[in-house]
């Protein structure tokens, strides 16, 4: 019940938090596409998955910590929670100053990944230590939002954090529209990423004031531990970054910067989207660890499946809509920016897998089988590079999409067989059964709710994409409905549902 309750909390305040958030994102790439055009908004992405390349310096740290805490905490073991946070504070100190240098030697390479903008090289390389400071000084406040999800209490600081992203947000639009300076707009998200980043930072220091205490001493052997699973970890995380943020920077150096300017559009809806679903299993993390330390394989294995029951269900519908609403929502709102369907196809299709495998991913991470996942990690990253650079030189943006799919595919399959054979012990087969069976219908929601939205035709498009808004509402939702009423996991969500809305009456 307490895990429960903690995640319902956590969960109402970030999607809270990343409603308001997708509303304002939209009107905020409206201003900065005014204000710096196409070509700016290339180098806003690019630079943006420059830097998660960048954070890999964090070494899987994050991870460690959240793991390595699940215990103390149950237990509220002060001694070792203290031990466990001066020990990453220093980490993170000195992760904070890798990032920099290693930042500063990625310069030189940026005449072979930006092509096709007409900004001076000074220029660029001023944004980009923006970008780079702004990263850098996060890391110095960071860890200790690691002990609120451990602890499962994000939600004693999502109010804070949804009135700071708000006013960043606003602040940023208006120095876009009042000065259409970049470099003004970048310096305006890193003074308020910093002071939101020192009032939650405070505000831990309050809440659990025995941390203050940075004289304790990690034990040797549990350091060596840590280290041990950092470095399984990193080689997760190098992989990972791999799978998913070099498709800007092959579109970049293999099609045109300006190309990533138009793909960033489509990702900043996309990434709306992925964000919730982060949001909320992020809001689960601790619940999640805390399952796997205290509950049977058999109920994990239940809990695993109603996740991806969720997972599908959210993806089924988000997906329908995306791929019948993308390219009208980008006319009416950029303008002519739009990609062909073929690319958006491979958009949405990776929106399922990336929201399908979630559940999995945050399982395997908090299970402890760093060593093994390790190795599905950089065969994942090996085939996508592999894939993506063939069918990228053939297909251009088309091929290197493919490739992120197959790697995401292939990864699927071996970590769910991991989970299963190691942690579970369980056969896996059911588990592809259902993934297969998923796949099927999301492209079947797919393809019926974009065949019936193809078939409005409206002189005013306002009108029109109102009316395939409600056709993308009421199809596949009806449809799943439909098919999965008299199913465990659906009943069990239901019942879900009708009891918090008997609470919030009452």
């Amino acid at each position: 019940m307490k895990r429960t309750t903690a995640t319902l909390k956590n969960s109402l305040w970030s999607f809270l938090q990343q409603f308001i958030l997708c509303i304002l994102s939209f009107a905020s790439r409206k201003a900065m596409l005014w204000a710096i055009g196409i070509e700016g908004v290339g180098l806003n992405g690019l630079f943006s998955n420059v830097l998660t390349f960048l954070t890999l310096a964090e070494l899987g740290m994050g991870t460690a910590i959240v793991y390595n805490l699940f215990d103390p905490l149950a237990r509220r073991a002060k001694d070792e929670i203290c031990e466990l946070m001066s020990f990453y504070r220093k980490a993170y100190h000195i992760i904070a100053l890798a990032i920099a240098v290693f930042g500063a030697l990625l310069i030189p390479l940026f005449p072979f990944i930006i092509k096709g903008v007409s900004y001076e090289w000074s220029y660029i390389i001023l944004v980009y230590v923006l970008f780079l400071f702004q990263t850098v000084s996060s890391y110095f406040f960071t860890y200790k939002r690691s002990l609120l999800a451990a602890d499962q209490r994000q939600f004693t600081v999502a109010a804070v954090d949804i009135v700071f992203k708000i006013l960043t947000v606003l602040l940023g639009i208006v120095a876009l529209v009042f000065t259409r300076n970049f470099v003004i707009y970048l310096s305006v998200l890193i003074v308020m990423g910093n002071a939101n980043n020192i009032y939650v930072a405070r505000k831990v220091d309050k809440a659990y004031p025995y941390i203050k205490d940075t004289a304790r001493r990690l034990p040797e052997y549990k350091r060596d531990s840590i280290f041990k699973n950092v470095r399984d970890i990193f080689l997760s995380r190098v992989s990972w970054t791999i799978t998913t943020s070099t498709d800007m920077v092959l579109i970049s150096s293999m099609v045109g910067t300006k190309d990533v300017g138009l793909y960033s559009n489509y990702t900043i809806v996309i990434n709306t989207l992925t964000g919730l679903v982060e949001q909320l299993l992020g809001a689960m993390s601790g619940s999640i660890g805390n399952l796997l330390v205290t509950e049977k394989a058999d109920y994990v294995e239940q809990v695993l499946r109603r996740l991806n029951f969720l997972m599908y269900f959210i993806s089924a519908f988000a997906c329908s809509s995306l791929i019948s609403l993308l390219n009208p929502l980008i006319a009416l709102w950029l303008g002519d920016f739009t990609l062909p369907m073929s690319i958006v196809f491979m958009c949405v299709f990776n929106f399922f897998l990336w929201t399908y495998r979630a559940p999995l991913w945050r399982m395997v991470g908090f299970s402890g089988l760093f060593d093994d996942d390790k190795n599905i990690s950089v065969f994942g990253a090996v085939v996508n590079i592999v894939v993506s650079l063939i069918l990228g030189w053939k297909l251009g943006m088309f091929g290197i999409l493919i490739g992120t799919a197959v790697s995401l595919t292939l990864q699927f399959v071996l970590k769910c067989d991991l989970f299963y054979s190691d942690f579970l012990k369980i056969p896996f087969s059911r588990s592809m059964k259902r993934f297969s069976l998923y796949s099927a219908l999301v492209l079947l929601n797919m393809s019926i709710t974009y065949f019936l939205c193809s078939q409005v035709s409206l002189s005013n498009p306002y009108a029109a994409f109102g009316v395939m808004m409600l056709i993308c509402a009421a199809v596949p939702n009806a449809v799943n409905c439909a098919l999965f009423w008299r199913t465990d996991e659906f009943s069990y969500f239901k019942d879900l549902l009708i009891n918090m809305l008997r609470k919030t009456s009452t």
